[in-house]
């Protein structure tokens, strides 16, 4: 009895674990990382023995990179315009040190904090929403324990066979008593754990976007090729816009690229 009676008072837990706790999967879960931009690019051009890659992602290219939440980049969030990511890759093939820094590209960017920002869940959204979830559940039950004995009652009063009417009488008692059970214990427990899973996945998220911007002076090595994300407001936005490459040893070095992002479907080469 004592175990079927602590069964029956966890089943409206179950029920609210799978209502709430979904929406806490691991971040990194369907990624693919930022990988090398070598094909299906918007804008590519080689200079002294450089070559540069630019393409503007859109939202599938972003989810790849960083999972289902970069969807909200590419929509208005309260009256924030949309943010556009682009992925640059910049190859190496001299026998120089190459470099490029934030402020090498006529574009203004944003920063990785603040486009993190914008993909973070809300850790008290997260609980006030577990907590609604539960007590909309235990009203549920509450509604149903009472339509359930107040049917055993009406069964027992036309048949008058008790055996008939205990189990359903039973079922009905049963989710009565589990809704205090769900109320006192599984509420604070199933919060504190999406509070805490909601903030994990806002870290994850937030080192994600941190490793992969370019937020400093990048240094690539001979024959070798560095890829990086710069995040543009969609009011910030333009087509045509100058990156600058150069020595980190030697500062009057310098290469420009005049880049050119189409604004159709439609990728080009410039070679």
């Amino acid at each position: 009895m004592i175990n079927g009676g602590f069964s029956h008072r966890m089943i409206p837990i179950l029920i609210l674990m799978l209502a709430v706790l979904p929406g806490c999967k691991d971040p990194s879960k369907g990624r693919l990382g930022m990988r090398p931009l070598t094909s299906l690019v918007d804008y590519e051009a080689s200079q002294e023995g450089v070559t540069l890659r630019v393409k503007k992602l859109d939202a599938h290219d972003c989810e790849t990179i960083l999972g289902k939440p970069s969807q909200r980049l590419f929509k208005k969030f309260r009256k924030r315009q949309p943010i556009w990511p682009l992925q640059i890759s910049l190859t190496n093939n001299t026998n120089k040190l190459v470099a490029m820094k934030p402020s090498d590209i006529s574009l203004e960017q944003l920063s990785y904090k603040s486009v993190s920002s914008r993909l973070h869940k809300n850790s008290f959204t997260q609980v006030f929403g577990t907590i609604a979830s539960s007590l909309l559940i235990g009203g549920l039950l509450a509604l149903g324990s009472v339509l359930t004995l107040s049917a055993s009652g009406i069964l027992l009063l036309t048949t008058g066979s008790f055996s008939i009417t205990a189990p359903i009488a039973i079922i009905g008692s049963s989710a009565l008593a589990a809704i205090p059970t769900l109320l006192i214990i599984g509420t604070p427990i199933l919060s504190t754990v999406r509070g805490v899973q909601t903030a994990q996945n806002n870290r994850v998220m937030k080192q994600d976007i941190k490793s992969y911007a370019l937020k400093e002076q990048v240094v690539v090595p001979p024959y070798q090729t560095a890829d990086m994300l710069i995040f543009v407001s969609k009011q910030n936005y333009e087509p045509l816009f100058s990156v600058k490459v150069t020595n980190p040893e030697n500062a009057e070095e310098k290469i420009t690229f005049n880049v050119a992002i189409p604004s159709s479907p439609q990728k080009f080469i410039v070679r």
